[in-house]
């Protein structure tokens, strides 16, 4: 008996690690990749996808704001498809601006917040919840569906300077809602500056969001949240003109 429990165990031990192993090389990127926008487009056709990048894509869906379109995120997302050994991802702008708010329908204008925002912040969540509907509406995936969709916070976008609540509510909006239309995992692309002068900073992390994409990134320990895992940093570009992304 002590002889079979020993091997009984050393079976165990052994299915373990090799599941362990298994799960650990499942990960949602792994290598060198790109992320693309009209910027790479050249009457409407896309440039040539690098292939030291091409591990995956992410292509932009947004026109560079909220409530706007990109005019070669479908090809890009063709290209990505094709050229890429990963399922790609997609990526929108987004924002708060009070006047954003003439822009929201529908399901949005009526939606209630898990997180509990009300009054001025329950509009500024309603009008991040209109920005992932109209984007989402936007655009086709076809049968594959992406690795993530993430959201888009820069500095370049409007945002409240005096109330940065209003810009969390908004966030917080407009994850929640990808999160519902996609059913996949959402994202954040940021750095560190840009999110300490929208949000409240580093404690800020969106409920429905679950990683961090950071650009001008040296590494993977350069999080701008500490509540979400770095899963991507952006760094130079590709022979093609892409910007260039690495996995974490």
């Amino acid at each position: 008996m002590p002889r079979l429990l020993t091997v009984l165990a050393l079976a165990s031990a052994l299915f373990f690690a090799t599941a362990g192993l298994a799960v650990a090389q499942v990960a949602p990127y792994a290598g060198a990749g790109y992320d693309a926008s009209s910027y790479q487009c050249s009457n409407g056709t896309p440039v040539k996808v690098d292939p030291n990048f091409s591990s995956f894509g992410i292509v932009r869906v947004t026109g560079g704001r909220p409530f706007t379109v990109d005019s070669c995120r479908q090809v890009l997302w063709s290209q990505a498809v094709s050229g890429t050994t990963q399922a790609p991802s997609l990526y929108i702008n987004v924002a708060y601006s009070g006047a954003y708010s003439r822009k929201v329908s529908g399901y949005c204008s009526t939606a209630t917040s898990p997180e509990g925002y009300g009054g001025r912040y329950l509009q500024a969540y309603q009008i991040g919840c209109a920005e992932s509907d109209y984007a989402f509406g936007h655009m086709s995936t076809g049968s594959v569906t992406p690795t993530a969709w993430w959201v888009d916070v820069e500095t370049a976008n409007s945002w409240s300077s005096s109330d940065r609540p209003l810009n969390q509510a908004a966030i917080d909006g407009a994850a929640d809602r990808l999160h519902f239309l996609s059913a996949g995992t959402i994202g954040v692309y940021s750095y560190a500056s840009a999110w300490n002068t929208i949000t409240s900073g580093s404690s800020f992390a969106p409920v429905s969001t679950s990683w961090t994409w950071v650009a001008g990134a040296a590494n993977c320990t350069s999080s701008f949240s500490t509540g979400l895992t770095q899963r991507l940093r952006q760094s130079g570009q590709t022979s093609t003109g892409a910007d260039a992304d690495y996995a974490c």
